[in-house]
């Protein structure tokens, strides 16, 4: 019984092509650069461009949780961003390269790609204000 529970879909995958695509369009919104997506994705080092293509023309992310965990923060971030700056939707990337005091002088970009999920984490538990608690 828990094989069969352990290979179910964790979402359907029409919700997950619309997942995939508009976490595509927004990491091309920040400008994070197509060699550092896989990295804040999740996806094999060395994953190529072409791989990256055929997410924006239709194809799913991997359904894993991992994955998923990784999308989850990243429109996280998004939402948060977004919600901060309501009237301007350019704050996104601007908000996402640009060094953060409070992230060791950091970007988030850098604080996502060299800490991977755990970077993750930490940026959106400063965007909830979670940080120091």
């Amino acid at each position: 019984m828990s094989d069969e529970l352990d290979h179910e879909p964790l979402l359907e995958t029409d919700r997950l092509l619309e997942l995939t695509a508009v976490v595509m369009r927004m990491l091309d919104d920040w400008g994070v650069d197509p060699k550092d997506q896989p990295a804040l994705l999740g996806l094999p080092v060395g994953t190529r461009a072409r791989v990256l293509e055929r997410f924006r023309r239709g194809t799913p992310f991997p359904q894993d949780r991992a994955t998923l965990q990784r999308i989850s923060h990243l429109l996280t971030i998004e939402r948060a961003v977004r919600t901060a700056f309501p009237h301007n939707p350019a704050m996104a990337r601007y908000w996402v390269t640009t060094p953060n005091l409070l992230l060791s002088n950091q970007t988030p970009l850098q604080v996502m790609l060299a800490g991977g999920m755990e970077g993750m984490e930490q940026v959106v538990a400063y965007l909830n204000c979670t940080e120091s608690w």
